[in-house]
């Protein structure tokens, strides 16, 4: 196993997570949490960027905290989740610098598959990188979390990270895996955590490359995007319960 995730894995139960703190179901579970936790500190991380706001924005600035030169991206596509995930951090005082941004999704053309991803000012990652870890807890289904990966990937540092949450998911997030293996190939290393809490998909980056993206059911992807995207701007769709909610999308 790589040596940074068996030491995540042997210390993550070390981690304390707080029922007092974390919201519940809307967050990403407490296992992965401490995982993810457990990582930042393994590989001594200095810049991570996230792409869904929540409790792994407060435990993941915790552990660079003490770092010089510490930064997080914390990116979300709903105010809501991106105000929560600030008062957390600025209420437990934790003095990490943290920079929240909200971005509307939308929905792009990577190869023949219009995915959804969030509409970011372009070269945006790029000027802020290279980052050392890449947290993907993006909205569920539609494909926003696969995008997102070939968004992050150049910002990346060689021997960087990118871990996707809630990979247990029989619907996109299994897909998304498979799409990003047929897409970097060599370039990258993914280890499946299964067993750690709703699964993560650990992801090492080990060298630049450009993606060679899927082709096989492209249409009905880029349907299936489509028709997400009308129910987003309608505001039937992509809308997850606030922050504590015990509900379930």
């Amino acid at each position: 196993m790589n040596p940074y995730i068996a030491s995540a894995v042997a210390e993550m139960n070390k981690v304390p997570v707080s029922r007092f703190e974390h919201p519940g179901d809307s967050a990403l579970d407490p296992a992965s949490c401490r995982f993810v936790a457990a990582f930042v500190r393994a590989l001594g991380a200095k810049r991570i960027l996230e792409f869904g706001s929540g409790f792994s924005t407060l435990m993941m600035a915790r552990e660079i905290e003490a770092v010089e030169g510490n930064y997080l991206l914390s990116i979300d596509h709903l105010p809501a989740y991106s105000a929560a995930a600030r008062e957390a951090l600025e209420s437990s005082g934790c003095q990490a610098k943290v920079d929240f941004r909200v971005a509307k999704l939308k929905p792009r053309f990577y190869g023949p598959r219009l995915l959804l991803t969030y509409d970011l000012p372009k070269g945006l990652l790029d000027a802020l990188g290279p980052f050392d870890l890449v947290l993907i807890d993006s909205p569920e289904h539609n494909y926003a979390c696969e995008a997102v990966f070939y968004d992050a990937f150049p910002a990346v540092a060689e021997g960087g990270y990118l871990v996707l949450g809630e990979a247990n998911r029989e619907g996109h997030e299994k897909v998304s895996s498979l799409n990003w293996d047929h897409a970097y190939g060599e370039d990258i290393q993914p280890a499946f955590l299964e067993g750690i809490g709703n699964g993560l998909n650990v992801v090492e980056k080990l060298a630049d490359g450009r993606p060679q993206y899927q082709m096989a059911g492209a249409l009905s992807v880029s349907l299936k995007t489509a028709r997400a995207y009308g129910r987003l701007l309608l505001g039937r769709g992509l809308t997850p319960p606030p922050p504590g909610s015990s509900e379930t999308e």
